[in-house]
């Protein structure tokens, strides 16, 4: 009933990967198209990038490079939290 290899039970089907996927790349086009830091709450972009690593971890190599993705458009995000021109216009 329950598989004892980590392998086995991690395995994702094709629509699984597909899913994770345009979920992921959905959240990427989101925060791209954002130019300042979306959040009110700071510990909600906690829970957003847990929920993105999570997911990113899942798909292996192509994770990967999602999470890098999303980790540049973090920092970049991050920054405008602290910057005089983002508290200007936001």
């Amino acid at each position: 009933m329950f598989a004892q290899d980590d392998a086995e039970r991690n395995t994702l089907s094709q629509s699984q990967r597909v899913a994770i996927r345009s979920r992921l790349e959905a959240t990427l086009a989101r925060l791209e198209a954002t130019a300042t830091f979306p959040w009110h709450d700071p510990l909600d972009a906690v829970h957003q990038e847990n929920r993105f690593q999570r997911d990113t971890e899942m798909l292996g190599e192509e994770g990967a490079v999602l999470w890098a993705r999303f980790d540049k458009e973090m920092d970049r995000l991050y920054s405008t939290q602290f910057s005089p021109n983002a508290r200007a216009t936001g």
